[in-house]
């Protein structure tokens, strides 16, 4: 009796599905859509606030509202990045790269995930693309982000023709500077490599990398004025793996 009644019912509702006139339907698509975007922004807010889980949480309530909503992926590839779970990020960051066509946000993002993750060769596909996308608006990191998957990749002079563009493109682009010192060093060329330093922290200031790598010149040279950048690099960030990196060299110089 119980079994047959339960078919009965589901009958029901199946036949009652199949009967929704189309304005019908498409009033409760944009109830859905409505109720996504509602728990998307409560995950932004969340997120703008640092409150990690709880963005998670209404994230994953808006893809189970709506599978393909872009923004909602995006940030979810975003927080994975951030948790370093690269795998978790690059499924997200493709399925709102599909969501969404030309969402070149995520498409750049995608690409870092992919670095992070030394995954050079698709990386370095994938930022080929992005730089002839004409109406992307920020090619410099997309030739930047290319030129450092050729690097490493270990095609040194694809690397520096890459990030001389995203320079070109953009000079004040410190991160860029700082790519093509560790370019130029690696092929030798110590006054190039100190150049694009100096541009970094000249345009950068509280900018600790080149710092570093400014300090590791005059260290390899056995300059004790290593210690003066080393210092400054561990001032700006010493609570980051460049400040760890600095403290270590600081080490080395008697302390004035």
């Amino acid at each position: 009796m119980h079994r047959y009644v339960t078919t009965t019912l589901l009958l029901a509702v199946l036949t009652c599905g199949a009967c929704l006139t189309p304005q019908k339907t498409e009033r409760l698509e944009l109830k859905a859509e409505k109720n996504a975007d509602y728990h998307y922004q409560l995950a932004a807010n969340f997120f703008a606030e640092k409150m990690i889980p709880q963005a998670l949480r209404e994230l994953l309530l808006t893809i189970e509202i709506d599978e393909n909503h872009a923004d909602a992926l995006h940030l979810l590839g975003f927080i994975y990045q951030g948790r370093r779970n690269y795998t978790q990020a690059i499924t997200y960051y493709k399925r709102a790269t599909a969501a969404r066509e030309n969402f070149y946000i995520a498409q750049n993002n995608l690409g870092t995930a992919m670095l992070a993750a030394g995954r050079y060769d698709e990386a370095a596909e994938l930022y080929e693309g992005l730089t002839t996308k004409p109406m992307y608006n920020t090619p410099e990191l997309a030739y930047n982000n290319l030129g450092w998957a050729y690097y490493k990749q270990g095609d040194h002079l694809r690397a520096e023709e890459s990030i001389r563009m995203a320079i070109f493109l953009k000079p004040s682009l410190c991160l860029a500077q700082n790519n093509l010192g560790v370019v130029l060093l690696d092929r030798g060329d110590k006054t190039g490599a100190r150049r694009a330093w100096t541009k970094a922290v000249n345009e950068c200031p509280k900018y600790p990398e080149p710092h570093f790598h400014m300090g590791m010149l005059l260290h390899a040279r056995r300059d004790p004025k290593a210690s003066e950048w080393f210092r400054r690099c561990y001032d700006l960030a010493p609570d980051s793996t460049w400040g760890d990196r600095c403290r270590s060299y600081l080490e080395v110089y008697p302390q004035r």
